[in-house]
């Protein structure tokens, strides 16, 4: 199991399906901005956002992990920036911010293959509230940039380009 440093989550959900992020990684929650395509890239890979003077690129989880396969872009679609381990700044796109969480580090579940276009890898486990199993992502593994290249060229061929506004 991945290494938890921060015992606080900010949760949100793809879905049905609520998920959590360290806090120390969340450095803004914004409404959906202008997004500027990128020719021939992914079909996850919105685009990118000058945030705060620093150009990020937008993913949509929503997208990435097959939860939403037409997603629609409005004025109350919620971007996540993180900042990763490498210092990139990143957006993530969801349906919602749900909360923050406290996290008992001791009774983290370790993450199963659980048979879904999110591979364990991606997981630092999973912790339960109330009747719920919270799925917490490994936001640098998911966000590594060899993994996203790697990804990229995996969807080369099927995609075009594609507008934020869609």
């Amino acid at each position: 199991m991945a290494i938890i440093e921060s015992n606080q989550l900010l949760t949100f959900k793809l879905g049905n399906e609520t998920y959590g992020i360290q806090i120390n990684k969340v450095r803004e929650i914004l409404t959906y901005p202008t997004v500027t395509p990128i020719p021939d890239a992914s079909r996850w890979v919105k685009g990118v956002i000058n945030l705060r003077g620093e150009v990020a690129p937008v993913i949509d989880l929503r997208v990435r992990f097959n939860v939403n396969d037409d997603p629609i872009y409005t004025n109350r679609t919620i971007i996540i920036a993180v900042k990763t381990q490498d210092m990139r700044m990143i957006g993530l796109v969801v349906d919602e911010v749900s909360d923050m969480e406290n996290v008992d580090l001791d009774r983290l579940y370790p993450a199963p293959d659980m048979g879904t276009s999110i591979a364990p890898e991606y997981l630092k486990g999973l912790f339960k509230k109330e009747e719920k199993m919270i799925v917490i992502l490994d936001i640098d593994r998911i966000l590594d940039k060899d993994e996203m290249q790697r990804l990229s060229r995996a969807g080369e061929g099927t995609t075009n380009v594609y507008s934020a506004s869609a």
